[in-house]
Parts: C-alpha cells; sequence; structure tokens
C-alpha cells in the first residue's frame, strides 16, 4: 500500500480530505513543519494524565501548565470517564485486517465493572457524531482484538474544549461495518494514481506550489 507497513487514523482522514496530499506526505515523504499551539497544549495534556492515572506525582507538573492548560485539566481530571478503574494508558496497538496492518496509540482504557471504555482526549473539539470517524473505528477494532472478554465496548471522546463527550458503543454490527470500510479504503489508497488526479481550482494546502 504505497510503501506503507501499517494504517494509522490520521492517514485515512488525510486520503479522505485529499488523496494528493497523501501522496505527497506519506508516499513521497514529503512533509512541512506545522506550528500548531493545539498539538503543544494536547501534548502537555496527554502527558500529564498518562502519569496521573499510573499513580505518579503530578503536583510539580501541574504548577507548569498555562492557564488554558489548567482549564483542560481540571475538567478531564473530574471527569467521570477519567476516574473509573483504568486498565491502560498511552498504548500502542497493531492489528491485522486482511492484508492490511492497523495502527494506534490509545490515550486510555479504563473500565467499570465488565464495561471498558477507550478514552481520547481532545483539546479543539469533536463532531456531534463520531461513529464512523477513522479513529473509532480502528481504536474500537483494535480493542476488541486486544480484550478479548468483555461485556460492553466504548469509544469516549473527552471533549476538554467544549467540556462534553461523545460517546460511541461498540457492537457486532459496527465491527462488520468498520472493516468493511477500512479495507474500502485502504484498497483505494493502494489502486491510487497521481497521474489520474484532477487538482481543484480552490486547493491551497501546503502543497499547492508542487502540486500540479
Amino acid at each position: 500500500m504505497n510503501d506503507l507497513n501499517i494504517v494509522y487514523s490520521n492517514m485515512l482522514q488525510i486520503f479522505s480530505d485529499c488523496s494528493m496530499k497523501f501522496y505527497w506526505k506519506y508516499s513521497k515523504q514529503i512533509s512541512y513543519p506545522v506550528l500548531d499551539k493545539n498539538f503543544v497544549v494536547g501534548k502537555n495534556i496527554h502527558a500529564l494524565a498518562s502519569y496521573y492515572l499510573k499513580g505518579e506525582n503530578i503536583s510539580k507538573m501541574e504548577t507548569a501548565l498555562t492557564p488554558r492548560e489548567q482549564e483542560f485539566w481540571e475538567y478531564l481530571k473530574t471527569n467521570k470517564y477519567f476516574n473509573l478503574t483504568p486498565i491502560g494508558t498511552e498504548k500502542n496497538i497493531l492489528k491485522r485486517l486482511g492484508k492490511y496492518w492497523l495502527g494506534g496509540r490509545l490515550d486510555a482504557i479504563v473500565k467499570s465493572g465488565e464495561n471498558v471504555y477507550i478514552l481520547d482526549y481532545k483539546t479543539g473539539g469533536v463532531k456531534p457524531d463520531m461513529t464512523y470517524n477513522w479513529q473509532t473505528m480502528i481504536y474500537c477494532l483494535l480493542c476488541e482484538d486486544l480484550l478479548k472478554e468483555y461485556k460492553a465496548l466504548s469509544f469516549v471522546y473527552i471533549d476538554l474544549k467544549n467540556k462534553q463527550e461523545v460517546k460511541i458503543d461498540f457492537n457486532a454490527d459496527l465491527k462488520q461495518e468498520y472493516e468493511k470500510r477500512l479495507i474500502k479504503v485502504c484498497d483505494e489508497i493502494n489502486e491510487f494514481n497521481p497521474k489520474k488526479f484532477q487538482k481543484p481550482a480552490s486547493c491551497n494546502c501546503e502543497y499547492d506550489k508542487i502540486c500540479e
């Protein structure tokens, strides 16, 4: 698949947005530095949350937070899902789906009795319905394969920006649909021919100058 061994959700999102952008970034490995303040904030919150769930002393880290980070952290620290029993945090997982490999790094997995929740913290907000988001699909399949036995599995996006949660309950029907959609998009990436790409007139991404 364009010489890529593992498929991640951010890759599929880029391909869905623009197949040629995917080609430059992953097939040709041409990338541009992106200065994103949200990325720095998210990275700090994820690190803090991971240490917290592992039972580490984070008091010094908390004093170094910016006012915005402090607001995000206070909401996350008191969130009902975040306070469930942790199973794992910042966990890398791989799963084979057909001839493709899916990969992801989970923010946290928690449980309440036999109910298991995949948590993902978002500092930039999320859409009201994330059922068919690439991250939802990949992470649910990864965890379903990892956990083997559970009563119920749900994916919970914790929206730190808007102080809310978006929850997706995983089931057998969604599993079948997720597998079908993921294999389909991976096949499309495999079959993509940049010579047949027609650049839209409105394109103004970072690859605009080289994308002809």
